[in-house]
């Protein structure tokens, strides 16, 4: 089984291939997912399963980079969903909690969405040509990096957020299953200072001006994969 992981140097693409030397992280640079030359790239390589994990991920830039994002986080996953339709592929999506619209949590797959922010709208842009190939597994999910890196965290955002560390090993495990459809990845809700001190014990507690929640329900993944 031949598995490619696309954002070669990206967080969640550098632990997948930490966890399975197997994997072929493809750079960006070579593989130009906004290009439709993509298609033919994938055409030769013929990869068996694709987790699709490049993204523009920088909610605060994208005003500057509508272009970008759209070329990205749209166009790209686009692509790379008509590959795998033409050539019967396995596409894994990485999409996020924020499709959520973050008033409840505890959401569920078949929940209603409602994207917070462009960022989060992109994703579903990407979901929409997902859903068309006949094997695909939308991933909704949220990580961070293997350490905290800021001094505050908020108290009042609650989500199912984890380090990378612990999320890769759950996605590389659904990615190799038969498992299609959309499943929530993620660990136990808590707050964003909760998150953040189990591995930085030196933040200061602060309040966004809005509560949010955006917990997952991982019941499925749960009774899927807990053994």
């Amino acid at each position: 089984m031949k598995i490619v992981v696309t954002g070669k140097n990206g967080l969640l693409s550098k632990e997948l291939q930490s966890l399975d030397n197997t994997i072929i992280g493809l750079p960006s640079i070579e593989y130009d997912i906004t290009d439709p030359n993509i298609i033919p790239q994938l055409t030769k390589l013929n990869p068996d399963i694709i987790i699709h994990a490049a993204a523009f991920t920088n909610s605060t830039l994208i005003h500057q980079s509508i272009q970008t994002v759209l070329d990205v986080n749209i166009i790209g996953t686009a692509y790379i969903a008509k590959y795998c339709s033409k050539h019967n592929k396995r596409l894994i999506f990485i999409s996020t909690d924020y499709i959520y619209p973050g008033v409840t949590g505890d959401y569920k797959e078949t929940d209603p969405i409602h994207p917070v922010n462009e960022y989060a709208w992109t994703k579903l842009g990407g979901e929409c040509s997902v859903k068309l190939v006949l094997n695909h597994l939308i991933i909704r999910t949220s990580f961070g990096s293997s350490k905290f890196p800021y001094k505050e965290a908020w108290t009042n955002q609650i989500v199912s957020k984890d380090y990378v560390d612990i999320i890769a090993p759950m996605i590389l495990k659904v990615s190799k299953s038969d498992t299609v459809g959309i499943i929530n990845i993620g660990t136990s809700p808590k707050s964003l200072y909760e998150y953040s001190l189990t591995r930085n014990d030196n933040i200061s507690p602060i309040k966004n001006k809005v509560s949010k929640n955006f917990s997952l329900n991982i019941n499925k993944y749960e009774q899927l994969f807990s053994n």
